[in-house]
């Protein structure tokens, strides 16, 4: 392997001369939570960082590890999609003088509407595995389940493969963070700044982040039947402490008071109500003040199912009978002619999710849940267009739109100061299906995907971040 005579790229900071590469001193650290050990439905878990003076944090390799126990007497299930994660509601992260740096409202849906889209034979089953929800893939658990037509109506699941989490049992989940911080596109210098930093995670309701089969527990099924616990929280940190000439460059380059940036993606969530079966079109108007959004994410889920304890209550995405839809920014549509999609033909929609995550010309394009076995015969489950239909409720559609000029940071629309509103156009197929094609209201969560800068302060050690 050739010696590599340059700075890391991780290393390039800016206002940071490059120099021949330089000595790294790696180390790990494990940061557990200042406000308690044990942790149930809606509480925060506090944790700080820690980190050493004048270190970095590689927080592309950290990572959460905690133990969630199964307390409500009888066995339960993590949403299929993505494991632990789904007891995370909100996800926060705090800087040193009380600063919020990011918020990811509704974590648990966003990271389902990312780890559905990626590519199954790729990354699935390791995630599986990692995030607790076992060998048993979403679309094998999914495909199982639903045997009856009220099991359908609340997208239950029945079957008790590797995802069950039997009475008392505790698993330990290993979860990789969808968070801005930890995907930075370079080394965070959090030793270098003032206070301690943390992340705040609140932890979801029962109903919400676990799933009970169906008459496990009951009739009649109250919220308090689902529950769980969590423990042992640890944030795994690989610490690097540089050697003696970068770190005397890096505190000169803090000396003269310049900021230090670094670039990375977040997303801030959005969440409005539609009336079920009232009518065949709807306009959803939303604002976002971002300086570059790259991408719109909307998924559609049952109010009633969000907190239901039987239902898939994070990741059932639901197509609620859209047969067209696109976007308006300032009363522009996006695309102009509206993008199709229907049971029959959902390689646009699919196409247009792909490209909005990132994934279209990537290893990881693909699709979780895409396509299998079904009582014998061939299904997909990425968009399901009848009431009826088994697997309706187990849909996994996302409604998306990308808005990047070009790969590159800052590439994607300024809304910064415009104040123009964003609009969701949806309308059903030939005006017999009315909009939801359900009986009851429904839940759109839209994560606008913007860059967002870390902006570290050479001359108060304050960090800060800027979108």
């Amino acid at each position: 392997m050739d010696e590599n005579t340059t700075t890391p790229f991780e290393m390039r900071l800016s206002e940071v001369p490059s120099m021949p590469q330089p000595q790294l001193d790696l180390t790990y650290s494990t940061a557990i939570p200042s406000n308690g050990g044990t942790f149930t439905a809606n509480q925060e878990v506090r944790i700080p960082f820690n980190v050493p003076s004048e270190c970095f944090v590689d927080l592309k390799r950290a990572y959460l590890k905690f133990n969630l126990k199964n307390t409500a007497g009888a066995s339960i299930y993590l949403d299929p999609s993505i494991g632990g994660a789904s007891v995370i509601d909100n996800w926060r992260v705090v800087g040193g003088t009380g600063a919020l740096l990011e918020e990811v409202i509704h974590y648990n849906n966003y990271s389902a509407m990312l780890r559905v889209n990626d590519n199954h034979s790729k990354v699935s089953s390791v995630n599986h595995e990692e995030d607790g929800a076992g060998t048993d893939s979403c679309l094998a658990q999914l495909l199982a389940g639903p045997t009856t037509q009220a099991q359908v109506t609340n997208g239950t699941l029945t079957s008790t493969g590797a995802t069950e989490i039997a009475t008392t049992e505790t698993r330990t989940i290993t979860h990789r963070p969808n968070s801005a911080l930890f995907n930075a596109d370079r080394y965070m210098p959090l030793g270098y700044t003032q206070g301690v930093s943390y992340i705040s995670i609140t932890l979801c309701g029962n109903s919400t982040a676990a799933i009970a089969p169906a008459g496990a527990v009951g009739p009649p099924r109250v919220f308090g039947d689902v529950s769980y616990e969590t423990s042992n929280w640890e944030l795994h940190l690989p610490i690097l402490k540089p050697g003696p000439d970068f770190a005397a460059m890096f505190r000169s380059a803090m000396g003269s008071g310049v900021p230090i940036q670094i670039h990375s993606v977040g997303v801030q969530n959005t969440q409005q109500t539609i009336t079920g079966g009232s009518s065949q079109s709807e306009t959803l108007t939303f604002s976002t003040r971002k300086r570059s959004v790259k991408a719109l994410l909307a998924g559609i889920r049952v109010n009633s199912a969000v907190t239901n304890p039987e239902a898939n209550s994070v990741s059932g995405f639901l197509n609620c009978a859209i047969s067209r839809y696109n976007w308006a920014i300032g009363g522009v549509r996006i695309p102009a002619q509206q993008i199709e999609c229907s049971s029959s033909d959902k390689g646009e929609l699919m196409a247009n999710t792909q490209m909005a995550l990132g994934y279209f010309n990537s290893d990881l394009r693909g699709c979780d849940c895409i396509s299998g076995l079904y009582n014998a015969k061939p299904v997909s489950i990425f968009y399901r267009a009848a009431a009826d239909d088994k697997l309706a409720k187990c849909s996994r559609c996302l409604f998306s739109l990308d808005l990047e000029s070009y790969n590159a940071a800052y590439a994607g629309k300024n809304l910064a100061g415009q104040g123009l509103p964003l609009v969701l156009h949806a309308q059903t197929g030939d005006g017999a299906q009315n909009f939801g094609d359900v009986s009851t209201a429904c839940l759109v969560d839209t994560f606008v995907i913007h860059d967002t800068m870390f902006i570290l302060d050479g001359a108060t050690g304050v960090i800060s971040a800027n979108s």
